[in-house]
């Protein structure tokens, strides 16, 4: 049994990802590719980065797909500091604050443990919004908490979420979420050299559903 103080957070979580979802899928028509197949209870969202749109985005696509479980997001820290509204609200959401300067042992835990507790995890690779027309080099924490979590792994590309909103609306530059499937990682130790290898291989699969889906 939910306390009041659960039950209206959980209420409000709900409200917002409602929201977000009738903006993103509704009102400016997101276009939808693949899906996740997999049954499993916890599980790694990696994408690409270019705008402030991509976290609701993939949040609202991965609690749209399962309701009963949780989506996670590691979050730049300094985004917990532009407020006190803000703040709140990225914690309603269970953001996880990110030092992005090294590897940051605290947010990996809080990582790890949502994990533990099946829940989704999203995270964007490349550390930071991209604006260039290439991927930058992933970080090795996303590595490092697929293999010390043993979590599957599902590549996500966005597509056209940096264009001006008017043309979103008018769908002449339409928001595409591409699903690719499931990346198979070897079984190795989660140490240093081995996030790096696994970060290597989920930035090779990302390029590769932007090669696909990069025509038009």
């Amino acid at each position: 049994m939910l306390s009041r103080r659960r039950r209206s957070a959980r209420q409000a979580y709900n409200f917002i990802y409602f929201l977000a979802n009738f903006y993103y899928h509704f009102l400016l028509g997101t276009k939808i590719k693949g899906k996740i197949r997999l049954k499993e209870k916890k599980l790694i969202l990696v994408a690409n980065h270019r705008s402030f749109n991509d976290p609701p985005l993939i949040g609202t696509f991965a609690y749209s797909f399962r309701r009963s479980f949780d989506v996670y997001l590691l979050a730049k820290k300094e985004l917990f500091h532009i407020n006190p509204f803000f703040t709140k609200i990225l914690k309603l959401l269970h953001a996880i604050p990110l030092d992005r300067t090294g590897m940051d042992a605290t947010a990996i835990k809080e990582a790890l443990d949502a994990l533990e507790r099946e829940n989704y995890l999203v995270i964007f690779p490349e550390g930071t919004r991209n604006k260039t027309d290439e991927l930058l080099e992933g970080k090795s924490g996303v590595g490092y908490i697929a293999l010390k979590s043993g979590a599957k792994i599902v590549p996500i590309f966005l597509k056209n979420t940096d264009k001006p909103f008017l043309r979103q609306l008018l769908r002449l530059d339409r928001i595409e979420l591409i699903v690719g499937e499931p990346i198979i990682l070897p079984q190795l130790r989660p140490n240093s050299k081995n996030s790096k290898i696994v970060t290597s291989i989920i930035m090779k699969e990302l390029k590769r559903l932007k090669d696909e889906n990069s025509c038009c």
